[in-house]
């Protein structure tokens, strides 16, 4: 199975503490990948100098800070291989991750652009598996979905970008991740790479989440789900999808179009409670057009819950 041949690409910023411990994983694989690309993303820290001290075994590209998504795309583009296979700089693979990844490329002739295994989640979320998680499982060492909408359509998706096995091609194909989206990028990518596409799911744990970075620079702490940001990146996701000529099914429409009034109502919700009001009731009409009842049944419970919060006592 050598002429599958694996290019690791892997993101760092501020990451001297952790980047040694991902390099280390991808050396250590049963079926090593044939070379690891780490885009250092204008780290201010020794990350660059962590990563050099392993000489010529992992090439290092050092860019201006420009966010993982960016990275990502900069990493895919000086890759020398087929397939590339995404880890970051604060998780860890597992050392049979590619060695199952190739045998399901190998035994499936390559059919899928995207193959995904499980992972587990930080100690702070329980340790549990994604897959757990999102309600997932297959009942072989690896499964094909000729058409794959459905589980990028789950409520939550079972693949992440660091479990997944990338078909270079493919990803170049479709122009890479949208660098304005800082934490959505991976969700949007692998809704382009299922809908109406082939994709491989792969039995077994690749990726060990971690919680002990202290860089300050996870994605998820600067852009999660409670920031405008990420509610402003999930409508651009969103509006992709529906309006970017995808092959959807009446019925996956309709659920994007709720999503997209709940991302909606969420904007004129943090906006109206920021003294935003102009554009809190423009993000609400957006939500009413996108998708009228979804958008009245959240207006209506956020109205009472405003009258049902304790008043504040006057004064006497």
């Amino acid at each position: 199975m050598k002429e599958i041949c694996f290019s690791t690409v892997l993101p760092a910023y501020n990451r001297e503490g952790t980047v040694a411990r991902a390099i280390e994983s991808a050396l250590e694989q049963t079926f090593p990948p044939d070379e690891i690309v780490v885009v250092d993303d204008g780290s201010t820290d020794r990350t660059r100098a962590v990563v050099e001290e392993f000489g010529r075994d992992v090439r290092c590209i050092s860019q201006p800070n420009a966010g993982a998504a960016a990275s990502r795309n900069r990493g895919v583009a000086e890759a020398k291989c087929d397939w590339i296979a995404f880890l970051d700089s604060d998780d860890y693979w597992l050392p049979e991750h590619l060695a199952r990844m190739a045998a399901a490329i190998h035994n499936t002739h390559g059919r899928a652009d995207l193959y995904f295994s499980d992972m587990l989640r930080t100690e702070a979320e329980g340790g549990e598996r994604l897959w757990k998680l999102c309600d997932f499982e297959i009942e072989f060492e690896h499964e094909i979905a000729v058409d794959a909408s459905e589980w990028a359509m789950l409520p939550r998706q079972p693949m992440m970008l660091q479990s997944s096995v990338i078909r270079r091609a493919a990803y170049l194909d479709r122009d890479g991740m949208l660098p304005a989206l800082k934490s959505r990028h991976d969700t949007h990518l692998f809704f382009r790479l299922c809908l109406g596409r082939a994709a491989c799911a792969v039995a077994g744990v690749a990726t060990q989440m971690t919680d002990d970075d202290t860089s300050g620079g996870r994605v998820t702490s600067a852009h999660g789900s409670s920031t405008l940001q990420f509610w402003e990146e999930t409508e651009i996701l969103y509006r992709d999808i529906l309006f970017g000529g995808y092959p959807l099914s009446k019925e996956h429409r309709d659920d994007l179009s709720s999503r997209l009034a709940v991302a909606q109502l969420r904007l004129a919700h943090i906006r109206w409670d920021e003294n935003q009001k102009r554009h809190a009731v423009g993000s609400a009409l957006k939500a009413l057009r996108s998708h009228p009842g979804r958008a009245l049944a959240g207006l209506r419970r956020r109205l009472l819950r405003k009258k049902d919060a304790p008043q504040p006592s006057g004064s006497e």
